[in-house]
């Protein structure tokens, strides 16, 4: 699994992931307004705690890691206000599931699409 971001560029806002199956999820974060959107990997599913224990762990390997493709879930969303989550599984040979998860916290006027 591979995640490509633009810091400085006109795509700063875009991020994709990839795995060795070219099977990819591209997400824009770009923020309007009222509205927080953005990404996080995690060894739980509806994990919008954001304690950030267990988010983004710089000791998670994604490199052998793939998508599920039989699985997407829509994660309620809780503490997200109007906005909403999905989830991605991540799975990889003799490793724990991850899941990566695109969020939108909004005021319900805004919303975000994703290309899979």
């Amino acid at each position: 699994m591979e995640i490509l971001e633009k810091d400085k560029s006109s795509w700063h806002s875009k991020v994709n992931f990839v795995d060795a199956n070219d099977v990819f999820v591209g997400y824009d974060t770009e923020q309007d307004c009222c509205e927080d959107a953005g990404w996080f990997i995690s060894d739980r599913i509806r994990a919008y705690s954001y304690d950030g224990s267990h988010l983004n762990n710089p000791n998670f390997d994604l490199a052998p890691y793939v998508f599920d493709a039989q699985f997407f879930e829509h994660v309620p969303s809780g503490d997200l206000d109007e906005g909403g989550m999905v989830a991605f599984k991540l799975i990889s040979d003799g490793k724990p599931d991850l899941y990566l998860h695109l969020y939108n916290c909004h005021n319900g006027y805004y919303g975000h699409g994703f290309e899979v």
